[in-house]
């Protein structure tokens, strides 16, 4: 019985560890000052690089990233709304908190891919993408700074400069 239980012990930890994880987690760079572990921690950053329902802590987002009200800056779009619809049809709306984060579980929002955002609406201001979503949760695994060659930038509302 000695040797099942730590050969399940021996499997279940050879299991979780995973140095290119461990890798992608370690080049998010530490949290923010004053800034504690949830729902407004660490805004721009690929959410699903440790919420990706691996080991269960912190828990699994299907969907998930952060708006910003313009491209040049970093002020969060609080309250924007981010709608979006899978290739079956199923559309759903998150509203982004005060750090302009907003995130779904896969218990709310399971996406079969590709993914459309239809929308970002704060106030007057509304966008859409006009590309697709093609398997990766975290808006910033593709929209992160600075723009360029490799990325579009952060995720925002108002176009460079614009003032609501």
């Amino acid at each position: 019985m000695k040797r099942v239980l730590f050969a399940l012990f021996a499997a279940i930890t050879a299991g979780s560890c995973d140095p290119v994880h461990d890798d992608a987690v370690a080049a998010l760079g530490g949290e923010i000052a004053g800034v504690r572990p949830g729902p407004l921690h660490r805004p721009g950053q690929p959410c699903l690089v440790c919420h990706d329902g691996a080991f269960g802590d912190p828990r699994a987002f299907s969907m998930a990233g952060t708006v910003f009200l313009y491209g040049n800056s970093t002020p969060p779009a609080i309250g924007a709304t981010v709608t979006l619809e899978d290739k079956n049809g199923t559309t759903t709306t998150a509203t982004t908190n005060e750090a302009g984060n907003f995130y779904l579980t896969p218990d709310t929002y399971s996406p079969h891919y590709p993914v459309h955002v239809m929308s970002l609406t704060s106030g007057d201001a509304s966008v859409s993408m006009h590309s697709h979503i093609g398997g990766n949760g975290s808006c910033a695994g593709c929209h992160a700074d600075p723009a360029g060659p490799d990325s579009p930038g952060h995720v925002y509302l108002h176009v460079y400069g614009a003032t609501p």
